[in-house]
């Protein structure tokens, strides 16, 4: 009887786990499968839509090139780039061919492509559809010693959307055209097409202007905030030209009538201001005369974020105004409301207006938001234009540098912005994943479940491209699928809590600060969590480890602040490794807390730039010393306050290493 009893239990929790996985499969769907992406012998981003790999890899050394018709010039150039960077020269007389092939029945941006033991084909109705194979055949070629290979395959290729985008904001922090040029040279390499350039807002008017010079003039610009530098008309009609070689579209953004401190105190007036109207024209009129339509095509005009007495009468008047001069026009949405033609931007879920306008989803993928082990599962998991009922062109990825920056380059390393663009490449290209729990939007699929392997597959990919392509950029991210915890709270005593509980990832949310989720969405204040995880070494080592608990959002400077001397954490958070407490960093400012614990950082919090401490991935890391065998972590995460990004990160790059609730005994 008593085994009877034991096998019916036994019997019971498989039916369970089976319940459990097939719910979960049904709420997970992805247009690859784990072992499409797992059995892959190159790890291309973005995945192509299909593809057949061959018999294996050929050796090649240098090719000559036939084309059916004179190839444009952007595609002889990428072919010397791909010669110079990969060592293969290009020979009239060489045996190797790669042939260009038009077929107008194909998509305007897709390719096939087709790697033999003696030629490569490339097939595409348009010059776009020619670079982007090109960027997959750079790729495909690797170097073994000194030998350059290149894999055999058969690949069908075109995106998902038409609008695969990146959005900087330049206004509050400028960047100078070498920086935007490097960001534009990775875009075009994983088939990004579309840069949002914001360059108007509340510190600074970053366009020339002859017909209001006072527009540039430093004393109009906030002093913290690179005053006087904007971009000439030369510049911007430079840039774009750069851009389109790159097949790039620039929609250049003038916000208005919010976001326009610079043009108050330069001209007097405000935007909706009859005077500040009339000025708009002119502006925008010398605008239109530098930039023709064929470098800017759309015109975004902003909107969000303001209230004013006729919003109607306002946007009626600029987006007329504007089309007039043969432009399309795009603005924010939630914003002040525009007519059904105009092209919505969605940055809230909450659509406004009317239904059935063309819309670009923005939502929820500011990289300036969200900790880099958050972000980038949050990326892969969200589909582009999710629920909407509008006609999505596609997503805008943006970067909101708002806190003032002491150079141009901390708007890189201070957010995770080259996985972020990797990963929403191959999520605007593929849409791939098509049906996905709410939950990843602040957490890790567990282990476990469908999600997580494959999210793990992606992982490959994106190491694969971190370790081949960004040895010289910052690139906060290393594999998290894996990692596991046994979260336990909130603590009643020191040793006893109400819940417990499995967690994936190198970050784990309590509960985030805009209570999406989490995996305590109901916690409370003056509570305490306790994670635990054992850390598994094939010898005695130390190894660099990320560290943290509450990471600050990059556009607003509201959290707790830097620990006290001797502390991990300013809400008095604690670290345990073997039993023993890890030391902390020492802190350059020890204490320091912003102005403010909830709500929108100060003028002067937000003048103030960000200290490399206060972000785990721009100070050093940890150095942990790691015993052969498994490696106790206990990790204290307390709650102070309802704005606090509830959280914790423990993050181990070294290969090799396992994470486990319940190690085997040696």
């Amino acid at each position: 009887m008593e085994r009877l009893k034991k096998a019916f239990a036994l019997f019971s929790i498989l039916i369970s786990l089976l319940t459990i996985n097939t719910l979960c499969s049904q709420n997970f769907q992805s247009k690859f499968t784990v072992e499409t992406l797992n059995n892959a012998p190159v790890k291309l981003i973005p995945f192509p839509q299909k593809v057949e790999w061959g018999k294996g890899v050929r050796l090649i050394s240098s090719f000559r090139v036939e084309t059916d018709s004179t190839l444009p010039l952007s595609i002889q150039s990428e072919l010397e780039s791909i010669c110079r960077d990969t060592g293969i020269l290009m020979d009239g007389k060489a045996t190797d061919t790669i042939h260009f092939h038009k077929d107008p029945s194909l998509p305007d941006e897709g390719y096939d492509l087709t790697v033999t033991e003696m030629a490569i084909h490339i097939t595409a109705a348009t010059e776009e559809g020619q670079y982007y194979a090109l960027q997959t055949l750079r790729q495909l070629i690797s170097h073994q010693e000194n030998v350059i290979l290149l894999n055999q395959c058969t690949i069908s290729d075109w995106p998902a959307f038409s609008i695969r985008g990146y959005m900087l904001d330049v206004g509050r922090n400028f960047q100078s055209i070498q920086s935007l040029k490097e960001q534009l040279d990775v875009m075009a390499r994983y088939k990004l097409n579309t840069f949002q350039w914001h360059l108007t807002d509340r510190p600074a008017w970053r366009i020339e202007s002859k017909v209001h010079p006072e527009l540039n003039d430093p004393k109009n610009h906030r002093p913290s905030r690179d005053p006087g530098r904007f971009y000439t008309y030369a510049e911007i009609r430079d840039f774009i030209e750069y851009a389109a070689e790159r097949q790039i579209q620039v929609i250049p953004e003038i916000d208005m009538p919010g976001h326009s401190d610079a043009f108050t105190k330069a001209t007097g007036y405000k935007m909706e201001s009859r005077e500040g109207i009339k000025i708009l024209e002119r502006i925008l009129e010398e605008f239109f005369n530098e930039v023709p339509k064929s470098y800017c095509p759309i015109l975004h005009i902003g909107s969000d974020e303001v209230e004013i007495e006729d919003p109607k009468g306002f946007m009626d008047h600029m987006v007329n105004f504007v089309r007039e001069h043969d432009r399309d026009v795009m603005v924010w949405n939630p914003g002040l409301e525009a007519d059904n033609d105009v092209i919505r931007q969605t940055w809230k879920p909450n659509n406004v207006g009317h239904i059935g306008y063309r819309e670009v989803d923005s939502w929820n993928n500011y990289i300036n938001n969200g900790d880099p082990f958050i972000h980038i599962p949050k990326l892969f998991f969200k589909p582009i234009g999710n629920g909407s009922k509008n006609k999505i062109l596609g997503g805008i990825i943006c970067l909101w540098p708002d806190v003032n920056l002491n150079a141009e380059q901390e708007a890189i390393t201070t957010n995770p912005l080259y996985p972020s663009l990797l990963t929403y490449a191959w999520t605007t290209w593929t849409a791939d994943v098509q049906k996905a729990s709410k939950d990843y939007l602040t957490m890790v699929p567990p282990r476990g479940r469908l999600e997580n392997e494959y999210f793990a597959a992606f992982e490959k990919f994106l190491m694969h491209h971190k370790e081949a392509y960004f040895k010289d950029k910052p690139f906060p991210y290393v594999a998290q699928a894996n990692t596991i915890w046994e979260l336990m709270g909130p603590m009643e005593t020191a040793h006893k809590s109400k819940i417990k509980k499995l967690a994936t990832g190198n970050t784990v949310y309590i509960r985030d600060r805009f209570k999406q989720g989490g995996q305590f969405p109901e916690a409370q204040p003056g509570e305490t969590y306790i994670a635990k995880t054992y850390v598994h070494s094939s010898k005695e080592q130390e190894v660099d480890a990320w560290i943290s608990f509450e990471t600050p959002y990059r556009a607003n400077r509201v959290y707790s602040g830097i620990p006290l001397r001797g502390k991990w954490d300013a809400n008095g958070g604690t670290v345990l490794l073997n039993g023993q407490p890890l030391p902390s960093p020492e802190w350059k400012n020890p204490g320091w807390k912003p102005t403010k614990t909830e709500g929108w950082g100060t003028f002067q919090d937000q003048e103030t730039p960000w200290e490399k401490e206060e972000l785990y991935w721009t100070r050093e890391p940890t150095k942990l010393f790691l015993k052969k065998g498994w490696n106790e972590v206990e990790i204290k995460v307390p709650g102070t306050n309802s704005y606090q990004n509830w959280m914790f990160t423990f993050a181990i790059g070294q290969q090799g290493i396992e994470f486990s609730t319940k190690p085997v005994t040696e």
